[in-house]
């Protein structure tokens, strides 16, 4: 099949994909139920923290924003944790 070293090659480079499809903070836009707009935020990795999802908050928002949910999955893989973080903001009114 594959030698180890070529196995190891593999690896590693499906390593290197997923932690770069990690690095950008997926926006989507949304309207909250107060007729505000907002917006959906998924900043996944476990190389990732939640700095990068408020970031995008307030680029996104830049009159502010309000926090309406926060989650944060952690499922285990045999390569570590796989997170998912997602953020739902309203942009406040300027």
């Amino acid at each position: 099949m594959f030698r180890s070293g070529k196995m190891r090659s593999v690896i590693t480079v499906s390593l290197a994909a997923v932690t770069l499809i990690g690095c950008a903070a997926r926006v989507e836009p949304m309207q909250t139920g107060d007729g505000r707009n907002g917006f959906s935020i998924s900043c996944n990795g476990s190389a990732e923290s939640w700095a990068k999802c408020y970031k995008a908050a307030a680029q996104s928002c830049p009159a502010g924003y309000d926090v309406i949910d926060r989650d944060t999955t952690a499922t285990a893989t045999g390569y570590g944790p796989l997170i998912t973080r997602n953020l739902i903001v309203a942009c406040k009114r300027a």
